[in-house]
């Protein structure tokens, strides 16, 4: 028997397969693409934020913060890249820099809690208003200098990414309670 011909219905069932495993395949290729494309763009906005984050530490360690929160904003030209910005937000943390609650955050327990009592020690008792009194004066200045010294620090880096955009956010708790140019040299 020879080669048999093929019908017109076969070759257009043929070609309808094919039709669409060439779209299948291009909705793939194209999708991947996408993707690799907004893999670059994430991979350079990080490096980006890096670099921002270690400049700003750079700068607090040797300045200090200002006395209030602090805004900015720009765009990485300095660094190739001008179609990405940045907005910085830093912002003093609410938290409580009382004695108590300074020895809260570094024992667990409060100031009362870690001198003896005046039944375990009664010979003490007479001295331990003095004892508190001491101990709540450097753990004022601490809790001040704290103040002072911490600052949330939150940086959000953006791009565009086809008709919209794109951005994520980085936020850190930065302590500096010595800046280096206040330091004696």
């Amino acid at each position: 028997m020879g080669p048999r011909g093929f019908t017109l219905l076969e070759v257009m069932v043929a070609l309808a397969i094919l039709a669409a495993a060439l779209v299948a395949t291009s909705q793939i290729v194209s999708a991947s693409l996408r993707n690799h494309v907004r893999a670059q763009h994430l991979e350079v906005a990080t490096l980006l934020a890096r670099g921002r984050m270690a400049a700003l530490e750079e700068r607090y360690e040797w300045k200090g913060f200002a006395v209030q929160d602090e805004q900015a904003e720009g765009t990485f030209e300095d660094d190739g890249h001008p179609e990405v910005k940045w907005r910085l937000e830093v912002k003093v943390p609410p938290i409580d820099t009382t004695p108590d609650a300074i020895v809260r955050a570094l024992t667990g327990s409060d100031l009362k809690d870690l001198l003896p009592s005046q039944e375990k020690a009664p010979q003490l008792a007479p001295f331990m208003p003095t004892v508190t009194a001491a101990l709540q004066g450097p753990l004022g200045q601490l809790g001040e200098k704290l103040k002072r010294g911490a600052r949330q620090v939150k940086l959000t880096v953006s791009w565009p990414e086809g008709a919209g955009e794109e951005s994520f956010t980085v936020t850190t708790h930065m302590v500096v309670l010595a800046p280096a140019e206040s330091q004696p040299r």
